[in-house]
């Protein structure tokens, strides 16, 4: 048994080094305070729905439904429906997706902080989806959704995130609205109950462990190494070996240098961080229809 435990010390070492890892890291994040009161400086209205997509009593099941969310997450959560040409309305001429995208952002990003949303202060914690349904299913089309996060759901949404939750709406936006926004609602608090999920990052779970194992199997072979006895040349005799020696002479020389741009990352928060016109920090991402 000594001799198993021995053998295998590098194995309970490296689990041990991971436990305490998850450990910190489950503390640090248990620790994070959120709101205890809530701002009243927003109105209570939470569904904007002045395209005209929902009938009076989904309205009103969706205000229910985000109020409940609300208490849980301590995040406000906003809709703001739309059947309007958002692109004309901040000066483009080209239906662009860069235009739309510019558009859509000003536009979520001014009314949530026009409003002074935010669960725990002004400016706070909170979400707002912007649907537009202007000519939507033509090809002059600008219909599509614009998910903008602030305060804690803006740290906690990567744009991987963002995507899921727009992927959530385009699963059903184009035969019933109502369910697309409920699953707005829905996959935003899904995600951010669990903020305090304990989390290891990759470097931590990787390269650590992959050190460790490093250095057991480098002591472990030094220890094994007997002494040597024979070497490369043991067995070979004096001067029966020659070596014919080619050099290259560099003529010239020429370099090619190519751009590789990278995408935004998946991993982490902040996912389309920006700041807003109101100079308050957002995060967001849309999915034009």
């Amino acid at each position: 048994m000594k001799q198993f435990v021995k053998y295998f010390s590098w194995l309970f070492i490296l689990l041990g080094v991971v436990s305490v890892v998850f450990v910190i890291v489950f503390i640090i994040h248990s620790t994070q305070k959120v709101a205890d009161t809530r701002n009243d400086a927003a109105p209570s209205r939470r569904v904007y729905d002045y395209a005209d997509v929902l009938t009076d009593s989904e309205e009103k099941e969706l205000e229910i439904l985000i109020r409940e969310s609300e208490e849980k997450i301590r995040c406000d959560l906003v809709l703001v429906t739309i059947d309007e040409p958002i692109i004309e309305q901040y000066g483009y001429t080209s239906n662009t997706d860069a235009a739309w995208n510019f558009s859509m952002m000003n536009y979520a990003d001014d009314f949530y902080d026009n409003n002074n949303f935010g669960y725990d202060k002004i400016h706070g914690d909170g979400a707002l989806l912007l649907d537009n349904q202007y000519l939507a299913g033509t090809s002059d089309s600008q219909a599509g959704s614009w998910l903008s996060t602030c305060g804690r759901v803006y740290k906690r949404f990567s744009s991987s995130m963002i995507d899921d939750v727009l992927d959530d709406v385009d699963r059903y936006i184009g035969y019933d609205p109502f369910k697309a926004y409920k699953a707005y609602v829905e996959s935003v608090t899904k995600k951010m109950l669990k903020e305090n999920d304990p989390f290891i990052p990759f470097p931590l779970v990787v390269i650590v462990p992959f050190i460790i194992s490093g250095v057991f199997i480098a002591t472990h072979l030094k220890n094994k190494e007997g002494d040597r006895t024979t070497t490369s040349n043991t067995y070979v005799e004096p001067n029966s070996i020659h070596f014919n020696v080619r050099t290259d002479e560099l003529i010239n020389s020429h370099v090619t240098s190519v751009v590789i741009s990278s995408g935004s990352s998946g991993g982490g928060g902040g996912g389309g961080g920006h700041r807003s016109s109101g100079g308050v920090s957002h995060g967001g991402g849309g999915h034009r229809r």
